[in-house]
């Protein structure tokens, strides 16, 4: 059991809290202080949403956000411009794959529903969604929170999950906001209109 003031930072959802303590170790505990994910199992634990959070080992994220350059290490040039940020990271990741974060997802149990082998995951927390789009080695697909957490099956009839498919095209055209990690001041989202911080991983 942890006491309160061991931690930095605490955000309660439902029965579960995910907790960062005073080693910058994430983790989960329940309502009682007991831990259900130990602390620095993965690198960052995003918050839950429809019992799910997303999960990422701790190797380099590869996350562009504010960052406003970077040094290339192997010829120690300087990359400057969020683009050219990103197309650095697109190509080292492709021939560095293991120098970077794989991602996952967990349940308020701790069980990991969805393995970590994806490169991204997009973000859904507090996005109102029933599904959220995974890509691994440059392929994305769609994957539904009702087959990820059971009790999810008889809370919305079928058709909303089909009609979300529909609206795929919609939801892959908010990429640059859900995945790639620009600011807030940056884009608003395509659904919803409101800024968020999508790749929130302080």
């Amino acid at each position: 059991m942890n006491k309160s003031k061991d931690y930095i930072k605490r955000t309660d959802y439902n029965n579960v809290s995910v907790v960062e303590n005073s080693n910058y170790e994430w983790g989960v505990i329940d309502i009682n202080d007991n831990i259900v994910v130990p602390f620095g199992k993965y690198g960052w634990i995003d918050g839950f949403d429809s019992g799910l959070a997303r999960v990422r080992t701790k190797k380099d994220p590869g996350v562009v956000g504010n960052t406003i350059a970077i040094v290339d290490l192997n010829d120690g040039n300087s990359i400057e411009g969020k683009e050219n940020i990103e197309l650095f990271y697109e190509n080292d990741r492709i021939m560095h794959p293991e120098k970077y974060a794989k991602w996952g997802i967990i349940n308020e149990f701790g069980d990991e529903v969805l393995p970590l082998i994806y490169d991204r995951i997009w973000n859904f927390l507090g996005k109102n969604r029933k599904s959220t789009t995974v890509e691994k080695d440059g392929y994305s697909s769609l994957i539904f929170f009702k087959d990820l957490n059971p009790s999810l099956q008889s809370e919305e009839p079928n058709d909303y999950y089909e009609q979300e498919v529909s609206h795929s095209g919609e939801y892959e055209g908010s990429f640059a906001q859900d995945v790639m990690g620009y600011s807030d001041e940056d884009i608003n989202d395509a659904f919803d209109g409101n800024p968020d911080a999508y790749w929130n991983i302080d």
